[in-house]
């Protein structure tokens, strides 16, 4: 089998391109003789697959604008599939638009099956929202096969009688550190919480500033620093002057920072109290992943994805409400022992997700399902 993946809309520092790189990473499905990677200049560099199997191949138009990759894959990939004879493909961006070939995907993003969202929403997201979600229910319909991160979002996709599978994501090994001593809530020094997350509506910055803004009104000794990918100011100016004001009034409580590389993450873990995570919407959550690994005590939103992960060994919150979200970090600095037991169990239910096994279920549902379309197409054929 020779196998192909249409990576043209994945970015770089996404969960997605994080899945791609570790599933091409850990490949070694020994019915595919090759695997086809298309994706930009940018993505080949920062993938850096050292695979003989794994074949990384580019074009003019996958290192432009988001025009021309749809030209891409309307009007060039298909003949790229014919002529290097290709048996199947996998689109980890969760939708295409001519088939030719047993084609995959995977579900990634939520946003657009989001009917009533209680997150800010502009009105350009909206338009995108809902040009994904007809592309999204279009390409499932003529998929072979779905890939879900968690049961939360097959379950949104229920009705579509195709084949379905549960792969969540892994984590990379630099994440694991297992914590020997965590720090106590001493008076003189200060709580340090970090929320790692990019700056958009759904990932509710502002209930989570209003909530450090109870506590600091409280008298706590805390400061929040938000990493995201871009700078504040560029996405939100209400937001930026939200976290001005609180700092004039409580210097250096909101620190802002930006992240530079996804290779840097683990670091940035290791120096801080409490991960809280208010994220309104998500297909998994490999952030979650990732703290927990790194032996960092958090809480976050009670949306069902978390539960899936976490279960009962953490705080939850409702995120729309900056009160219950203060108390529940109130409830973490106050509560040593139950933060440090909870960050110990959660630091072993990490060790499940691995990439390996992710790569391995991926590449054999393809494989079982081509296989088994074959075997059907086999049999029409003898009876007519």
């Amino acid at each position: 089998m020779i196998a192909a993946i249409d990576a043209s809309n994945i970015i770089i520092e996404s969960g997605g391109f994080i899945h791609l790189k570790n599933i091409l990473k850990n490949f070694d499905e020994k019915k595919i003789s090759k695997l086809y990677v298309f994706c930009s200049k940018k993505i080949i560099r920062e993938l850096n697959i050292k695979n003989n199997k794994v074949i990384t191949l580019t074009h003019n138009f996958l290192n432009r604008g988001l025009f021309y990759r749809i030209i891409w894959q309307i009007f060039i990939l298909n003949s790229f599939l014919k002529q290097l004879k290709c048996t199947f493909l996998f689109v980890p961006g969760g939708y295409f638009f001519l088939k030719k070939l047993p084609t995959f995907i995977l579900i990634q993003n939520l946003l657009p099956f989001v009917k009533r969202p209680e997150y800010p929403e502009k009105i350009t997201a909206k338009i995108k929202n809902i040009i994904l979600e007809y592309l999204h229910i279009k390409s499932i319909k003529k998929s072979n096969g779905i890939i879900f991160l968690s049961k939360h979002t097959k379950n949104i996709f229920h009705m579509y009688k195709k084949p379905k599978i549960i792969i969540p994501h892994g984590i990379e090994k630099q994440f694991f550190k297992k914590k020997k001593k965590f720090k106590t809530n001493q008076k003189n020094s200060k709580f340090k919480i970090l929320y790692l997350s990019k700056f958009e509506g759904y990932k509710n910055h502002k209930n989570i500033i209003l909530s450090i803004y109870n506590l600091l009104k409280k008298n706590y000794r805390i400061s929040i620093t938000l990493v995201g990918l871009e700078n504040l100011g560029d996405k939100d100016h209400k937001l930026l002057n939200l976290v001005n004001d609180i700092n004039y009034d409580y210097p250096n409580s909101i620190i802002l920072q930006k992240l530079t590389k996804h290779n840097n993450v683990h670091k940035i873990y290791r120096n801080y109290d409490l991960h809280v995570f208010g994220s309104m919407c998500e297909s998994f959550g490999i952030i979650i992943l990732e703290t927990i690994a790194s032996s960092l005590p958090i809480i976050c939103s009670n949306f069902p994805v978390f539960k899936e992960i976490l279960n009962d060994h953490t705080l939850y919150f409702d995120p729309k409400n900056p009160h219950m979200i203060s108390l529940t970090i109130e409830k973490y600095i106050k509560n040593e022992n139950l933060k440090i037991k909870n960050t110990k169990k959660l630091f072993q239910i990490a060790k499940k997700f691995k990439w390996k096994n992710s790569s391995d279920a991926t590449f054999k549902f393809f494989v079982k399902e081509y296989e088994k379309n074959k075997r059907l197409k086999q049999k029409i054929n003898i009876s007519n």
